[in-house]
């Protein structure tokens, strides 16, 4: 009876003992303004203030934008008629 017990059990610990053990990959989504700011030539730096972090795109023509606020100004959506 216990051996019966043993073979049934001892793969099933096998089994969750190598799962949990395994390396699970973090797909990771990169931020559309940021990825926007570089494509266009920005440079990108992250402010830390009490409301949070911004990302701030420093334009090659020198203006200082919050990257998602420069974003929403070059991607306006249509509005349908």
């Amino acid at each position: 009876m216990k051996i019966k017990f043993l073979l049934v059990t001892a793969p099933l610990l096998a089994s969750v003992v190598l799962v949990g053990c395994s390396d699970t990959e973090q797909v990771k989504i990169a931020n559309p303004a940021s990825e926007y700011c570089v494509s266009i030539g920005g440079k990108l730096t992250i402010e830390k203030t009490a409301e949070g972090e911004h990302g701030i795109c420093t334009l090659p023509s020198g203006e200082a934008i919050e990257e998602w606020a420069l974003f929403r100004r070059e991607h306006k959506e249509e509005k349908p008629q």
